[in-house]
């Protein structure tokens, strides 16, 4: 099945990082204590964590709960069962939280439940939430075929719904044209370019996060224009928009924002360096990372690894390419 139309990022961003502070369960112990007992909770072939220990606890328990495990490097699979039995919790926050858990699982068998609510969770941030994270399918289709066409079609038009529905909720309407955009045809250009055009400043932010993902060169003038935006939340999407879709153009503004007084917009150009890699970047990430600042020095360390592993990723692609050409003439 091949649905691309225009390239996208090799790498799905999360739809939020989960942090927070540790707390206690119900017994006094420190969450981080029994995540024994929350391992036993997701295991098949061990004694299962009785369901009140889940109803018994706070919301700021819960919170911490999905946090920690969040954070877990491995075995995310493994707590499946409690992201399930949390997205029907009574609190708003921890279903959103819950929800948000399931992008970097990208099971087919929750897009039902994400759809539902999506559509009827009585909190609108918990609807939003879910159509964001159903854009893990569209990026799982258009990427590598993973998702049947049927069931894609269906969370495609699904979130076509929501996007172009002018009584929907602005917040929900954002979040399902973001999801969309891994995959931009005529529709949701046009979609990004009514959110471009809007008087708010939040759906202007929808629309430059998703020109980057979509990685469009139609897009292209209009992040570079935004890079000098004196809209500081304009400017610093347009950041992000230009590592996402790696606009090598953008490489001289970065720079410029690369020693911006302006921490935040500095620390996110130094990021996207790591992605436009165009000419002069590589010197600036250097120079960065020399810095009396420990903050920036860190950043900048950090991007210049990213800098190299996808420079090695283009060079071993280019070398499969040239591959594939080779035994092509050979036959």
């Amino acid at each position: 099945m091949k649905i691309s139309r225009e390239p996208v990022a090799k790498a799905a961003p999360s739809p939020g990082a989960v942090r927070g502070a540790r707390t206690f369960d119900n017994t006094g112990a420190p969450l981080i204590f029994c995540m024994e007992r929350v391992l036993r909770f997701s295991r098949l072939d061990g004694p299962m964590l009785n369901p009140d220990d889940l109803s018994m606890m706070t919301e700021q328990e819960k919170l911490d709960l999905l946090r920690q495990i969040g954070e877990a490097e491995e075995c995310q699979d493994c707590f499946e069962p409690i992201y399930r039995r949390l997205l029907e919790d009574e609190s708003p926050q921890v279903r959103q939280e819950a929800v948000a858990a399931l992008w970097d699982l990208a099971d087919p068998r929750h897009v039902e439940p994400l759809m539902r609510m999506a559509e009827g969770d009585p909190d609108d941030e918990v609807r939003a939430k879910a159509a964001s994270v159903l854009g893990i399918y569209i990026y799982e289709a258009v990427v590598d075929g993973s998702l049947d066409e049927p069931r894609y079609l269906s969370v495609r038009s699904f979130l076509l719904d929501l996007a172009q529905n002018p009584r929907e909720n602005l917040l929900v309407r954002r979040m399902a044209l973001e999801a969309l955009s891994f995959d931009a045809d005529e529709t949701v250009h046009d979609l990004i370019d009514w959110a471009y055009r809007h008087p708010a400043v939040e759906v202007r932010m929808t629309a430059l996060f998703a020109m980057g993902r979509s990685r469009s060169a139609r897009w292209t003038e209009s992040i570079l224009a935004e890079l000098d935006s004196p809209e500081r939340q304009l400017q610093l999407e347009a950041i992000n928009a230009a590592a996402e879709a790696g606009l090598g153009i953008a490489t001289p503004k970065l720079r410029n924002l690369a020693v911006n007084k302006d921490r935040e917009i500095r620390l996110a150009a130094i990021w996207s360096l790591a992605n436009t890699r165009g000419p002069g970047a590589l010197e600036t990430l250097e120079m960065c990372a020399q810095s009396e600042d420990e903050e920036i020095r860190d950043a900048a360390g950090d991007a210049l690894d990213e800098f190299y592993h996808a420079s090695r990723a283009d060079d071993e692609e280019a070398d499969d390419y040239g591959q594939s050409d080779d035994e092509t003439e050979e036959e």
